[in-house]
C-alpha cells in the first residue's frame, strides 16, 4: 500500500511539472480535495474511500468488538452525532497528509468526539493528550486555556504526532500501538523481538493485550463504516462540507456575548470552543481564534464591528500586599465562592501579591446603575431581579404575570438574556 501510495505521489508530481500554468503543490492538492468534495455528497462515502489499513487474517475479534458498539445503536449514534461537527475537518486534514482515513475515527475510540472528556490519567480532548505530551507538541494549558481541547491545535498536534510515530515505526499500526502505549514501550518491545531474531510484523508483536484491542477497535470502526448495512446499522448521512469556519478576537470577551452575537447557544460554542477554562476569553500579545458554525460567521461579524457596549461584564485586578479573597469579593459585591470558581482559585489557597484575577467589572458603573434601577423599582411599584442561569423570557413574564414583550419594553431591550443581568419587573 505504500509502495502504490509512492507511485501515485510520483505521478501527480510529474503531472504538475508538465502543467503550464505552474500552480503550486499546495494549490493542485487543494484542488483535488476540492474534487473529492464534488464529488461524494455523503461524508462517509469520502471517508470510505480513503481506508487503507488491513484487517487482521482472523476477523473473529473485529467482529465481536464492532458488534460490542452497535448492541446499543442509540449510543452509538450520538457518538456519530457529536463527531459531525469536527469529522469534515479531521478527515480533510487527514486527507491531505496522506495518511490512512482509519485515523479520523480514531477520537471515537479515544473520546468518542467529546473533546470536554478528561480521563483518570489526565488526558484531555479529543486526542485524549496527557499534559506531559501535550506540552512536547506544543499545546498550551493554562488556568485559562488547555489546546489540548483545542479542536484545531489538538488535531494538528495528534496528526503530527501520528505521523512522526510512522516515519519512526513504518507501520501505522505500531504507531497507533506507540500512541496508545507510548513510543518507548513500543521500542523496547520491537527491540527484544530484533535481539531475537523474531519478526516484528504487528500481529507477531508481543504487544500488551489491551493495546493490540485498543487497535482492533479502530479497525472494528472501519469495519462498521464500510458495513453498516451488514450490522443493521444506519449511519446518519453527513454533508461533505465544513461545519465550522474561523474568526480572529483581538480584545477579551465574555463567553456569553460571543454566542449571543453569533445568534447560537452556549453549548453550541463550546462544543466548537471547548479550550476556554473561564468565563471570559482572555486575549494576550496574539489574538485568539474563534470557530463559529460556517453559517454564522457572517452574522458574528457583522455583529462584533457594531457592537460599542463594553465586552466583558469581569476586569483584571491585581492582588495587593496583604489581601484576602474576602475583602476583595466584599469590595467588588460578590462572593468568595464566585471568585473561586471563575479564577480557577482552590478553596483553601491564599492569593500572592501582584496575581491577576477576575473581578466584576468597574464597582462604581454598577453602583450608578444599581442605583438607577432601585429608584426606577421605587417609583414604578416594582422590583429589580437578577437573571439566573436557566432562566427564560417566557418563564419570567409567566411568573409575574405579564408578556415578553412587555419586560423588554420596561428594560428598553430587544436582546437574549444573560446570567446576572438585572431586570425591573412590576408586581403583577
Amino acid at each position: 500500500m505504500i509502495l502504490k501510495r509512492n507511485i501515485f505521489s510520483a505521478i501527480l508530481f510529474l503531472l504538475f511539472l508538465a502543467t503550464p500554468s505552474f500552480i503550486s503543490f499546495n494549490a493542485f492538492a487543494d484542488r483535488l480535495l476540492h474534487d473529492k468534495a464534488q464529488y461524494h455528497s455523503n461524508l462517509w462515502e469520502r471517508v470510505r474511500s480513503g481506508f487503507a489499513l488491513a484487517l487482521p487474517p482472523n476477523n473473529k475479534a473485529i467482529r465481536k468488538i464492532a458488534a460490542s458498539y452497535i448492541q446499543n445503536p442509540q449510543a452509538f449514534n450520538r457518538i456519530v452525532t457529536n463527531g459531525e461537527r469536527y469529522l469534515f475537518y479531521i478527515m480533510e486534514e487527514v486527507e491531505r497528509r496522506g495518511m490512512p482515513m482509519e485515523i479520523a475515527l480514531l477520537p471515537i475510540i479515544e473520546s468518542a468526539y467529546d473533546p470536554l472528556l478528561k480521563s483518570n490519567k489526565q488526558a484531555a480532548g479529543l486526542w485524549q493528550f496527557i499534559p506531559e505530551t501535550g506540552r512536547i507538541m506544543g499545546l498550551e494549558q493554562t488556568v485559562w486555556h488547555d489546546d489540548r481541547r483545542d479542536i484545531v491545535a489538538s488535531t494538528q498536534a495528534a496528526l503530527d504526532y501520528l505521523q512522526y510515530l510512522y516515519q519512526r515505526f513504518d507501520n501505522w499500526k505500531l504507531a497507533l500501538a506507540a500512541y496508545n502505549l507510548g513510543e518507548g514501550a513500543v521500542s523496547k518491545i520491537l527491540a527484544k523481538h530484533i535481539h531475537k531474531g523474531r519478526s516484528i510484523n504487528f500481529y507477531d508483536v508481543n504487544l500488551p493485550s489491551e493495546v493490540k484491542h485498543y487497535i482492533y477497535k479502530i479497525l472494528a470502526m472501519k469495519d462498521i463504516v464500510v458495513n453498516a448495512k451488514k450490522y443493521g446499522l444506519q449511519l446518519r448521512s453527513v454533508p461533505n462540507r465544513p461545519y465550522f469556519d474561523t474568526v480572529k478576537i483581538h480584545d477579551h470577551i465574555d463567553i456569553p456575548l460571543v454566542a449571543r452575537l453569533a445568534n447560537i447557544s452556549e453549548v453550541e460554542f463550546t462544543a466548537l470552543n471547548p479550550a476556554y477554562n473561564r468565563y471570559v476569553i482572555k486575549v494576550s500579545d496574539q489574538p485568539r481564534t474563534l470557530l463559529v458554525p460556517k453559517e454564522k460567521k457572517e452574522v458574528f461579524v457583522r455583529n462584533l464591528e457594531t457592537y460599542h457596549d463594553p465586552r466583558i461584564s469581569w476586569q483584571f485586578y491585581r492582588v495587593k500586599k496583604g489581601e484576602k479573597i474576602s475583602e476583595i469579593a466584599t469590595r467588588h459585591e460578590t462572593t468568595v465562592k464566585q471568585l473561586q470558581v471563575i479564577n480557577g482559585i482552590a478553596r483553601n489557597k491564599n492569593l500572592t501579591l501582584g496575581q491577576k484575577i477576575l473581578v466584576p467589572q468597574i464597582v462604581a458603573e454598577n453602583r450608578v446603575n444599581n442605583s438607577s434601577l432601585k429608584k426606577r423599582a421605587q417609583r414604578d411599584q416594582s422590583l429589580v431581579y437578577v437573571v439566573r442561569r436557566g432562566d427564560t423570557l417566557y418563564e419570567l413574564a409567566k411568573r409575574y404575570r405579564t408578556t415578553v414583550d412587555q419586560i423588554k419594553r420596561w428594560n428598553n431591550s430587544d436582546e437574549n438574556l444573560s446570567i446576572g443581568q438585572k431586570l425591573v419587573m412590576l408586581k403583577g
